[in-house]
């Protein structure tokens, strides 16, 4: 199953990690959280500042919002290049707000995982990178 593959990923990348959840995360030093206001800020410029933060991520990307616990969805696998696309068109292409709550993002190839809290909170974390480059990454 798609979650059951995205937490190995998850666990690969930052070892005891158990869940997308930030309290299921392990690694992450208190004082490296950052306040990131994602309910009284305008939408755009939240997600403008959550992109700008995500330019380091490479490769194919797991992707977990509010959205992905929902029955129909799950976590949403994302090629970074096109990670701006996804976010700003998310409320068309799925639904509701991209940054509604709490947003994790990891990048296997990079080992960089940015994880969002719902109470105002981004933190960015290295982990270890588990991918290979590749010259071809997008297939025939």
């Amino acid at each position: 199953m798609n979650w059951d593959f995205a937490e190995s990923v998850l666990s690969a990348v930052l070892p005891g990690s158990t869940a997308f959840d930030p309290n299921g995360i392990v690694g992450i030093p208190l004082d490296a959280w950052e306040s990131f206001d994602i309910e009284q800020r305008d939408a755009d410029v939240i997600e403008d500042e959550f992109l700008s933060r995500c330019v380091g991520l490479k490769g194919p990307l797991i992707v977990v919002n509010s959205t992905s616990f929902d029955a129909d969805q799950g976590p949403f696998f994302v090629e970074a290049s096109q990670l701006h696309q996804f976010v700003k068109t998310f409320h068309v292409r799925v639904r509701d707000y991209f940054m509604y709550a709490s947003v994790i993002v990891v990048s296997p190839l990079t080992g960089i995982v940015i994880i969002v809290q719902d109470d105002g909170y981004i933190v960015t974390v290295q982990g270890r990178s588990i991918m290979a480059p590749s010259c071809d990454m997008g297939g025939a």
